[in-house]
C-alpha cells in the first residue's frame, strides 16, 4: 500500500512540476520535484521499489513530454537505484545525508541526460551553460528537499507513531 502511495506522490510531483513550475517565466531554475521525491522514496522504500517507480515515472515523462522514449525512464531508474544503494551504506539516514544525496543525484541526472542528448545530437548547449544550470538546480532541489523532508518521511514510512501517555503496542 505504501508503494502505491509513493507512486501517487511521484505522480502528483510530476503534475506540479509540469503544470506550475513550467509556468515560471524566464530562465529561473526550476525544482525537479520528481527527483527529490524519488530520492526520498529510495531512502525509505529501498532499491527495488525506487528502481521500478523511477522507470515508471520516467516512462510517463518520456511519453508525455519528450520527443524520444527511454532517456528519462533510464535516468530516473538509475537515480532511484543509485540513491537507494548509496543511502543503504549509511547507518544514520538523516536529513544531512539525504541532502547530500539529492544534490549529487541532481548533478548526475543533469549530466546523464545532457550526455545522452549530446550523443544523439539533440542538444548543442555549451558545457558552461549546462554547468551553470546544474549548479542552480542543485541548490533549488536541496531547498525543496529541506521543505518537503518531514512530510514525505512521515507519509512514506511504515513506523508507528508513539506518543507520550498513549498505549504502547508491542509487535
Amino acid at each position: 500500500m505504501k508503494n502505491l502511495l509513493a507512486f501517487v506522490i511521484l505522480w502528483t510531483a510530476l503534475l506540479i512540476q509540469s503544470a506550475i513550475f513550467a509556468a515560471i517565466p524566464g530562465h529561473w531554475p526550476r525544482p525537479d520535484l520528481v527527483l527529490v521525491v524519488l530520492v526520498m522514496v529510495s531512502l525509505i522504500r529501498g532499491p527495488r521499489v525506487s528502481l521500478l517507480l523511477g522507470v515508471l515515472i520516467g516512462g510517463i515523462v518520456d511519453v508525455n513530454y519528450n520527443s524520444f522514449i527511454g532517456m528519462n525512464a533510464f535516468a530516473y531508474g538509475f537515480i532511484g537505484y543509485f540513491a537507494a544503494v548509496i543511502l543503504q551504506q549509511f547507518l544514520h539516514r538523516n536529513i544531512a545525508v539525504t541532502f547530500l544525496v539529492v544534490v549529487s543525484c541532481t548533478f548526475i541526472f543533469d549530466w546523464m541526460t545532457y550526455g545522452m542528448t549530446r550523443i544523439l545530437a539533440v542538444s548543442s548547449l555549451p558545457l558552461q551553460s549546462v554547468m551553470t544550470h546544474t549548479l542552480a538546480e542543485m541548490i533549488v532541489n536541496g531547498v525543496c528537499l529541506l521543505l518537503l523532508y518531514s512530510g514525505l518521511a512521515r507519509w512514506l514510512s511504515d513506523k508507528p507513531k508513539h506518543r507520550y501517555g498513549g498505549p504502547k503496542v508491542d509487535s
